[in-house]
């Protein structure tokens, strides 16, 4: 769809590394406030609701109600997604656990790289975004993901109107390692994103499947 190149992408442009995640850095909150595109919600206003039974994304401004199926992975973390996505693979890239749904518009994608801090992941993806000519209004955000620090990238694809969300997030059992996990998705389907708060590491998962 975006003939993009995730894996090598990232790793080709992490030797340029710059300061900071743009000017457009939110410290402590989701860049998904400032997209009147994705969400008219501002930090004075009221988040949603969640129904019992519902999940919502950190910032609590995504709440979904569907059900959902476990995405498990040894390497690339684990997380749950809507029931109904199937496993994907988008054209150009490999190595990446992805599920989408029928249309192959939501996408979810999950990735691990090693040897890379998620501070430095996530400036160098963004610099490989700003390189792109289909990409408007890219933002950055400090941010969490199921409490595990994380940094936010933000932007919108105008050629297939599709919004795209990508989180940087800290493997805790190893500092200098980092999990990629991105959700595309419309304007009609923004509350998959409250799916990112499934997310669990791999170590974590273990404990919990582990735990009496």
């Amino acid at each position: 769809m975006k003939n993009k190149k995730i894996k090598f992408g990232i790793i080709f442009i992490s030797a340029v590394l710059l300061t900071g995640c743009n000017a457009n850095q939110q410290d402590g909150v989701s860049v998904l406030n400032q997209g009147e595109a994705i969400s008219g919600n501002t930090e004075a206003e009221t988040k949603p609701e969640v129904p019992e039974g519902a999940i919502a994304d950190d910032s609590g401004n995504f709440v979904y109600t569907g059900k959902l199926q476990p995405v498990r992975d040894d390497e690339n973390g684990y997380m749950q997604v809507p029931l109904g996505y199937s496993p994907f693979q988008e054209e150009g890239t490999e190595g990446l656990t992805q599920y989408a749904d029928a249309t192959g518009t939501q996408i979810f994608t999950l990735d691990y790289y090693e040897n890379m801090s998620y501070e430095a992941a996530a400036e160098s993806m963004r610099y490989y975004l700003e390189s792109q000519e289909n990409i408007e209004g890219l933002q950055g955000a400090v941010a969490t993901v199921h409490g595990y620090p994380a940094r936010q990238l933000y932007c919108h694809f105008t050629d297939a109107d599709i919004f795209w969300v990508i989180w940087m997030i800290q493997d805790t059992a190893n500092p200098e390692n980092t999990y990629y996990l991105s959700i595309e998705f419309d304007s009609e389907h923004q509350d998959i994103l409250a799916c990112s708060s499934t997310f669990q590491t791999v170590d974590d998962h273990k404990k919990t499947e582990n735990s009496p």
